[in-house]
């Protein structure tokens, strides 16, 4: 059984998913074009593909983490990424701007509904990830986000790389 998460680590994270689009926006300021269509390969993703997953990924744990809230012990949906990503053609997208309002709206949606939720112990199972609770599903959101941030850094250093030899 999971312990009793204390108000203040469940601040801790909700102030930390709160800031992920401002992280993400900031991670895109004033890059290139170029840049943002770099990819290191063509079966991997550029910066704008990354942006459009951070896009789906968050709706898609908003609504993940709303059922945990609300239903008993529900079983989450699987996501397909790289097919979410194939279908939206993110690549051809002229402006991330509608997408990082979405992330945001999305996401300040999730940390509302986890500031009104009492017991962060409720269970959630995933087909392929097993049964965890509400915290420990919020804790693995927060840290794919932070991940995927840790990507775009990536790819704005290797898209230098390669533009500057």
């Amino acid at each position: 059984m999971e312990r009793i998460v204390h108000s203040q680590e469940r601040l801790e994270l909700m102030e930390a998913l709160k800031h992920i689009p401002d992280a993400v926006e900031e991670g895109i300021a004033n890059v290139a074009d170029n840049v943002l269509r770099y990819k290191p390969a063509e079966n991997e993703w550029s910066i704008k593909e990354v942006v459009g997953h951070l896009r789906d990924k968050s709706e898609l744990w908003g609504r993940r983490l709303y059922m945990v809230a609300t239903q008993t012990d529900p079983v989450l949906p699987v996501f397909d990424g790289e097919k979410s990503v194939r279908d939206h053609n993110y690549q051809a997208t002229w402006s991330l701007t509608p997408l990082l309002d979405e992330i945001r709206a999305s996401t300040l949606r999730t940390v509302d509904l986890l500031e009104g939720q009492p017991d962060w112990s409720r269970l959630g199972r995933h087909p392929e990830m097993g049964r965890r609770s509400l915290h420990q599903w919020a804790q693995y959101f927060l840290a794919g986000e932070i991940e995927h941030l840790e990507q775009i850094e990536n790819l704005k250093r290797q898209a230098g790389i390669t533009a500057n030899p």
